[in-house]
């Protein structure tokens, strides 16, 4: 996570302000009262260089006065070298460790530094000032950078006049919204956001808050002012066109999308999202010749050609299907046909009679193509009401699948799905260890293996699987929340 460094940090004259006292009653000797003063001064006029240099020279005569290290360390703070600031402050902090000038410099550029020590630090200074706002905000940052962010909006919740003044921590709080559900909550802090600085990232993300909480009319309205005939910004006009389909105007969506891939020709989800729309339409060979003016632009993104093969099998292009499906396999071995290619493959929408024909002859002809395997084994998974032929013939084609690719994981978690749908409980637990040794926090193998071994009465086994289980969806949660708040940045 990017952090803004000068609206999460402590205001070097504050710390000033708590060293001021200290420096007046503590300075016994006219001339070293005058020599502390005038570094005070040079500091407080942000005249740092000079600062340091006199801070350096007084230190090197009394080397324990704790409220020079810690003026060194504002010095070197000016200068925006912090790892020697932090150094000066922990230093004044061993000196003198009821300082809290001393503590509160250490803690903002450990934080700055993000350095292992910052949360306990910042923690310290909120239990020594509880009121003071700008310790919450950082604590609340932290918890960002580690994609908590149910703690962040707690912390950010403790910090009102500091979060409604800082758009960073407006950003990141909102994002956190976003990334916790609490959409209605988002678009308030991301409106305040906009009255701060408006701008197009900023109406963007309030805009997909507004559309998250169903408020079509209000996101379409917030994005208006990007949407003109001169307007440049390619995001705003895809999810324009995303608000527009989802709200059935498609003909105004249509001509949104047109002008998203004209202003980004690079952005894989403009095409993706322009496909998604002419397969919900039945309009395939629109859509399919999207997704080729995508692929020159961008020629090695496995879920293009992914989407296309799905439109030209809807076309009955099954030779041009099979070829885009075999690419995105090559550029992607792990994209999964049950996952990806916007969920169109395997849906209610999609022949699966002539699917599982296809997929049959297919994998027949080339029975050593693991890709071919696997589809097979899928479209046989996807049988309603299946007889034990059809799941043998599912399992022996994932079987085949990971066999020639090892490391084929989809083939290897569908497998552990079929194996235990044929109540094979053992084989189960084999094939979801192998699949862990290459993903810990392959979800669902570690599900698959649970159930079976809940089904052999394993029950110390399956304890240690719940928390492997927990583990890993905290962890891909953890990695899904950070892609979003870093979606959230500006200039992404």
């Amino acid at each position: 996570m990017k952090s803004n460094r000068i609206s999460i940090t402590i205001p070097v004259l504050c710390i000033l302000l708590l060293l001021l006292p200290d420096l007046v009653r503590r300075s016994s000797g006219q001339q070293v009262q005058g020599t502390k003063v005038e570094i005070y001064n040079l500091l407080v006029a942000h005249r740092f260089q000079q600062a340091e240099r006199a801070a350096t020279a007084y230190l090197a005569a009394t080397p324990n006065d704790c409220s020079v290290k810690v003026f060194l360390g504002l010095a070197y703070r000016g200068e925006a070298r912090f790892e020697p600031a932090f150094e000066a402050f922990r230093a004044a902090m061993v000196q003198c460790p009821q300082s809290l000038a001393a503590l509160e410099g250490a803690a903002e550029t450990a934080f700055l530094l993000k350095n292992a020590e910052a949360e306990a630090l910042v923690r310290r200074v909120i239990l020594l000032r509880p009121a003071d706002e700008t310790g919450y905000a950082m604590l609340a940052s932290l918890n960002v950078r580690e994609g908590d962010c149910a703690g962040a909006v707690e912390n950010y919740n403790k910090a009102p006049a500091h979060v409604e003044a800082t758009p960073s921590a407006l950003r990141e709080y909102a994002a956190c919204l976003v990334a916790l559900g609490r959409h209605a909550d988002a678009v308030r802090q991301i409106s305040r956001l906009v009255a701060l600085q408006d701008n197009s990232t900023n109406r963007i993300a309030l805009a997909r808050a507004q559309a998250d909480a169903k408020d079509w009319t209000g996101s379409l309205a917030t994005l208006q002012p990007l949407l003109g005939a001169a307007a440049t910004d390619g995001a705003a006009f895809l999810l324009a066109a995303q608000i527009a389909e989802a709200n059935n105007q498609t003909p105004q969506a249509v001509e949104w999308f047109r002008k998203a891939i004209e202003l980004k020709p690079r952005d894989a989800m403009a095409y993706l999202a322009f496909a998604e729309m002419s397969f919900n339409h039945g309009a395939f060979k629109v859509g399919a010749d999207f997704l080729t003016i995508g692929i020159q632009q961008l020629p090695a993104e496995a879920r293009l050609y992914l989407a296309r093969g799905v439109l030209e099998e809807q076309m009955s292009q099954m030779e041009s299907a099979l070829k885009d499906f075999e690419d995105a396999h090559r550029l992607d071995p792990q994209l999964s046909f049950a996952q990806d290619a916007i969920g169109m493959l395997f849906n209610q929408k999609h022949d699966a009679v002539a699917a599982l024909k296809l997929f049959e002859e297919e994998s027949h002809t080339h029975h050593d193509d693991p890709l071919l395997q696997y589809l097979y084994a899928e479209a046989l998974s996807q049988v309603e009401n299946p007889d034990h032929t059809v799941l043998e013939k599912a399992i022996a084609a994932a079987q085949r699948a990971v066999q020639l690719e090892p490391g084929y994981q989809p083939a290897r978690d569908l497998l552990c799905v079929l194996l235990l749908r044929h109540n094979d409980c053992g084989s189960v637990v084999i094939q979801a260890e192998e699949a862990t040794k290459r993903d810990p926090y392959d979800e669902v193998a570690l599900y698959q293996e649970l159930l079976a071994e809940h089904k052999l009465h394993h029950s110390d086994r399956a304890e240690v699987l719940v928390r492997k289980l927990q583990d890993a969806k905290v962890h891909n949660q953890e990695i899904k929340t950070k892609f979003i708040l870093q979606e959230a940045q500006p200039g992404q």
